[in-house]
């Protein structure tokens, strides 16, 4: 499984073809403006991780880490997917991130970064700023 990921500003994921063509090659369903109404719903030093599937036991997903840190400028979100033919999805996520800015450093690789993101026995988790504590949830969205 290849996983692919990186930080990018929330609008360029609503605004954008590339993830509408990845979401269909993958056999996702979601309203890319669910994405922003959830992000919008967090108060800055808060936000959870949305994992989206086609189906409950695929190894391949989507996710968004919408936590809203208490120093980002940008309105930056995690975007990563998992997917066992990245051939055809390389082409939407290169250009999503040549087109997006700012953006941080694409990260494609064989390993697990994200599928430990995704494991909901790590959730939920504390998060901490000075005297501020947030725990984040995960939640799961399948199609079938």
């Amino acid at each position: 499984m290849t996983e692919i990921h990186y930080l990018l500003p929330i609008d360029c994921l609503y605004l954008s073809d590339e993830i509408s063509e990845i979401k269909s090659l993958m056999g996702i369903h979601f309203e890319d403006d669910f994405l922003v109404a959830k992000y919008d719903s967090y108060d800055i030093g808060r936000g959870d991780v949305l994992v989206f599937k086609a189906e409950r036991d695929s190894p391949e997903f989507m996710l968004f880490d919408l936590y809203k840190s208490f120093t980002d400028q940008h309105f930056m979100v995690l975007f990563g997917i998992r997917c066992s033919k990245p051939s055809s999805i390389k082409k939407f996520i290169l250009d999503l991130h040549n087109k997006s800015e700012p953006v941080s450093t694409l990260i494609m690789s064989e390993g697990n970064d994200l599928s430990r993101m995704a494991d909901f026995n790590s959730y939920p988790k504390i998060i901490k700023y000075g005297d501020q504590v947030y725990t984040q949830r995960i939640e799961l969205y399948v199609n079938k």
